[in-house]
């Protein structure tokens, strides 16, 4: 059941907060010692708030479009009065007095807090394996990673634990998660959603965006937690949008692009048979879907290597010397590295971000989207460090961003949408991309998407 339809039944009094939360909370006493999707489970406070949103609601006090439903936050947005950990040993007893500017937001229509998902420590990596709090299971296959950073809110939305979440995306923390385990997984545009008080990865590529079960609650969620604020320095003034108002619009005469020498190249089989399918599906809908060539693609991924471990290294390196033990092994090192670049390497990296932006622009001023597989492979067991794609052994960690960070160099908004099942039943999503501020465009083309694939709960939790 997604937002739209437990909004509409609490509204309705046809289910009340209190059982709707209790519902969340038996399955994930059923279900999250095997799953590990959450870190911190408000248990008690969640009921006591939920008792006092149906309180509020028999008196004609509803508060927003949210009232009375719990909510799970990845555990990187500050919560007052409930720890954030960030995932790491660092800030385990770390309890804020404030709460994130986007979790204020949420507050304000209604929501209430279920409690802080697992991720990759501090957000740096693709599998949510957590040294520390244990590793997120893949709902479909649970010997699988859930993807990462954002792995927790992923799994916990797809096995129902939760009926939607927030994440972070440095270099595709959200799509990553969405598409091993079958949800949608919106990054806006950068800086269209307030960073405050959310812990930070990397400043100038960190991004926030919802994870739910459907197109239509993403739709709501950005409606919800969009908008400037003068608290983040990064944060932009636009345009006053509702996002869900081309949901059901034609595609007919849409402009659809897709790049194979970058995107299809070293892709599981099965992902690039299901991505054409979803292109052929857009066609047959009346968009024109053409192939494009992007140049220069490959050069991004330096850059974003560049900037991320060296705006990393810069935000950890007091924690490094002083308690470097705090750390788990993988993400020490991954920090560390930063200080293999130097400013010359980081203004090159710039340079190419530049470039690249100039190069997204010229594309978008001839297409409407870009349609591309949001991972190269399948979700992967947990522990392995390298996957065999086309015969080609490939690094795990490093090619699950492959066909994401370029969209985080350059801030472009994108989504990632469930497209069908492979063969061993593990889901795979497709990413649809647009200019800055496309976002009702990506929603609409989404939306399509996910009515020609629905999605269903995974056997193992339904």
């Amino acid at each position: 059941m997604d937002l739209t339809e437990l909004s509409s039944l609490i509204y309705a009094k046809q289910v009340s907060s209190e059982e709707v939360t209790r519902r969340y909370l038996d399955r994930i006493e059923m279900y999250d010692g095997v799953l590990n999707s959450f870190i911190t489970v408000c248990s008690e406070e969640v009921v006591k708030a939920a008792q006092v949103a149906d309180h509020d609601m028999a008196l004609g006090r509803a508060t927003g479009v949210l009232h009375g439903i719990p909510f799970a936050l990845k555990d990187v947005f500050w919560t007052q009065g409930v720890r954030t950990t960030a995932g790491s040993k660092q800030l385990e007893n770390d309890v804020p007095t404030t709460d994130a500017h986007v979790w204020t937001r949420l507050k304000h229509a209604g929501a209430l807090l279920l409690g802080k998902t697992n991720m990759h420590e501090f957000a740096y990596g693709t599998t949510t394996e957590n040294p520390h709090y244990g590793a997120t299971h893949n709902p479909w296959d649970l010997m699988r990673i859930a993807g990462g950073s954002s792995g927790g809110s992923a799994a916990a939305v797809a096995a129902e634990l939760a009926p939607a979440s927030l994440g972070t995306d440095t270099g595709g923390s959200i799509r990553i998660p969405a598409a091993c385990s079958g949800v949608v997984g919106l990054k806006p545009t950068f800086g269209l959603v307030s960073k405050q008080g959310v812990v930070p990865l990397a400043f100038s590529l960190d991004h926030v965006g919802p994870i739910t079960r459907s197109v239509r609650d993403a739709a709501l969620l950005l409606q919800l937690i969009a908008g400037y604020d003068p608290q983040d320095s990064t944060s932009v003034r636009s345009q006053n949008e509702q996002y869900d108002r081309m949901i059901g619009n034609s595609l007919s005469g849409l402009r659809i692009g897709y790049n194979e020498s970058f995107f299809f190249a070293q892709t599981d089989p099965q992902i690039e048979e299901r991505t054409r399918e979803v292109l052929t599906f857009c066609s047959e809908l009346g968009a024109q879907v053409e192939s494009v060539e992007i140049s220069n693609l490959s050069d991004g991924a330096f850059a974003q290597n560049v900037v991320i471990a060296s705006e990393a290294l810069y935000l950890h390196k007091e924690w490094m010397a002083e308690t470097p033990e705090r750390y788990g092994a993988d993400v020490y090192k991954r920090l560390a590295s930063g200080s293999q670049y130097t400013g010359v390497d980081y203004a090159h990296a710039l340079d190419v971000r530049l470039h690249l932006q100039r190069v997204w622009e010229e594309l978008f001023s001839h297409i409407d989207v870009l349609i591309s597989p949001t991972i190269p492979f399948l979700a992967t067991p947990i522990g392995d460090r390298e996957v065999a794609v086309c015969d080609v052994m490939q690094p795990i960690r490093s090619n699950l961003t492959r066909f994401t960070n370029p969209f985080n160099l350059c801030g472009l908004p994108a989504l990632s949408i469930p497209c069908g099942y492979s063969k061993e039943g593990l889901p795979i999503g497709v990413q649809v991309v647009g200019k800055p501020f496309s976002e009702a465009l990506l929603l609409q083309v989404g939306a399509w998407i996910e009515q020609g694939y629905p999605t269903r709960i995974p056997p193992l939790f339904d």
